[in-house]
């Protein structure tokens, strides 16, 4: 809209960004309406949906308040949204239909999407690449949709059916609608699309620095053979902190991918407390399709959950030989686990009678490529975080100390260490949920992990397992070793269609549940090769 005249005002006498202050207002107003009764997903199609309409609507009535919807100024408004680090995929939108999918890189909106920039394209025709998904189009502007970490998740898109249509004004009002969205809007697939180590040159799907408002405009040549220019809206940022340097690949092996990996590194935070060292690492992305074809190799099954967060990870070694950790969560080790688990006797009398759902068996015969006959539906385990090559669970003796729940609840008591991640999640073919997660928190005195296992059939029932791990650091058994606890917990509750428990956490489930099951072990360390460590664990 870079006609002189709107850019000031209509006959209304509303410049135009009194125009995008107004819509702003509104686009707030549906986004704070977030139905808590509704799911993320659905929610989140809602109020796109609603910012779309009102978008496409009140842009054309501000051009020409007389102009039929069709022969309408702006022809095309909506959202691409990233359903994997590469791919975009049509979100709610105004106008004629579009391109289901667009890779990133492709087109006005996949290259948006690569520079983590806002593009202004006076001529579409003339841009190379350009994705023609309405003939009609001939100028475009795409805005990004940044998380406040500068993760792109999504691209606001608009096409106009006059050339050279669309300013800064423009540019500046829909960034600003963009960061609204960004604030409220919840995006699912937000968590999962962090960071990006095997698509090179996609950084800005990955993560940028800190943005600040203060824009600078530069124009650009697309390319050596084409003398068609963009206008590119680029932030000015900070330059980003060093990461840490321990690599993704230590800690799924060597990703076995056609495309080069670029260097990009893990969240790792580790601190050393009463003689323990604490690791934990968080790179929070799915997997690629070679990742997931080596994580099946690795652990032997095919059906992998839907979200993996394979690189998410907690080590606790003592500090006399950090190498060898006693502790250690993992994707890999609760699906290696649930495989092994799988074909025991203890799994077939006790856990697969507490929850089955009409379809699962009818799964041995369909031909979901995602349904693996030697693992459990729902991924249940028997997996504790424990070394079982260098310990054993042993139950736990009447006379020896349990979870020291007073200490646990003192909140005097500072809290050094504390980290939380998920490991996995699956929406078990649209029946429910399934997730894999983990707290630790470690004190000067003591360290304590629950580790969950929860599962939500909708309609029908809750399972979950939770493991907990307790250790005070000070307190031995008589042959010297530290005194680690390990309670083991199988909790069920019916929900049916309950209105009640429709909105629900799983900690809200946990506090109705029934007890089925409670086993309390403490560990004992089998491998008398590090004995030498024990001293070193002290308050």
């Amino acid at each position: 809209m870079c006609d002189e005249d709107r850019s000031a005002s209509t006959k209304s006498g509303v410049t135009k960004k009194e125009l995008y202050d107004r819509l702003g207002i509104q686009v707030k107003a549906f986004v704070e309406d977030n139905n808590r009764k509704i799911v993320p997903n659905l929610n989140m199609g809602i109020q796109l949906g609603n910012i779309a309409a009102l978008l496409f609507y009140e842009l054309n009535a501000y051009v020409n308040p007389s102009a039929l919807l069709q022969d309408t100024p702006i022809n095309w408004l909506g959202f691409y949204l990233l359903q994997s680090p590469e791919l975009l995929v049509l979100g709610p939108f105004q106008g004629r239909p579009a391109c289901s999918s667009i890779q990133v890189g492709r087109g006005v909106c996949g290259s948006a999407v690569e520079k983590g920039e806002t593009l202004i394209i006076p001529d579409v025709h003339k841009f190379p690449g350009h994705i023609a998904c309405d003939s009609a189009s001939n100028s475009e502007i795409v805005i990004p949709i940044k998380t406040s970490k500068g993760q792109v998740v999504g691209v606001i898109d608009v096409d106009s059916t006059q050339l050279d249509f669309f300013d800064e004004v423009d540019a500046n009002g829909l960034e600003q609608i963009a960061t609204i969205i960004s604030e409220e809007v919840d995006f699912p697939l937000s968590r999962v699309l962090v960071k990006n180590p095997l698509v090179p040159s996609k950084t800005m799907v990955t993560g940028t620095p800190e943005v600040h408002h203060n824009m600078v405009t530069e124009v650009l040549p697309l390319s050596s053979s084409s003398n068609i220019k963009a206008v590119v809206i680029k932030p000015t940022v900070t330059p980003p902190a060093t990461l840490p340097s321990k690599s993704f690949t230590t800690i799924l092996g060597t990703v076995a991918s056609e495309k080069p990996v670029t260097s990009m590194e893990p969240e790792v935070k580790s601190m050393e407390i009463g003689g323990w060292k604490f690791t934990a690492t968080e790179l929070t992305r799915i997997l690629t399709q070679d990742e997931v074809s080596l994580l099946e190799k690795k652990v032997g099954i095919s059906a992998i959950p839907e979200i993996q967060f394979a690189f998410n990870s907690l080590q606790i070694a003592p500090v006399m030989c950090p190498d060898k950790p006693l502790v250690t969560f993992s994707l890999e080790d609760v699906l290696r686990s649930a495989a092994a688990f799988y074909h025991t006797d203890a799994y077939r009398s006790l856990i697969a009678p507490q929850l089955t759902i009409p379809v699962a068996e009818s799964w041995k015969n369909s031909p979901y490529a995602t349904f693996d006959p030697g693992v459990d539906w729902a991924w249940r385990n028997n997996y504790f975080g424990i070394d079982d090559h260098r310990c054993s669970l042993r139950l736990l003796e009447p006379d020896m100390p349990g979870v020291n729940w007073d200490l646990l609840r003192n909140q005097t008591v500072p809290i050094l260490f504390f980290h939380q991640f998920d490991m996995m999640e699956d929406d078990l073919h649209d029946h429910g949920v399934v997730k894999s997660s983990l707290r630790v928190r470690a004190m000067p005195t003591a360290f304590f992990i629950l580790f969950r296992h929860f599962i939500r059939v909708d309609g029908h029932r809750v399972w979950m397992r939770d493991v907990r791990l307790f250790h005070e650091y000070t307190v031995r058994r008589a042959d010297g070793q530290p005194h680690i606890v390990v309670c083991e917990e199988i909790r069920t509750l019916d929900t049916g269609n309950n209105e009640q428990w429709r909105d629900c956490t799983p900690d809200e489930y946990a506090r109705d549940a029934k007890v089925l099951q409670t086993n309390n072990y403490y560990v004992s360390i089998d491998d008398p090769t590090d004995r030498d460590w024990w001293s070193s664990i002290h308050s």
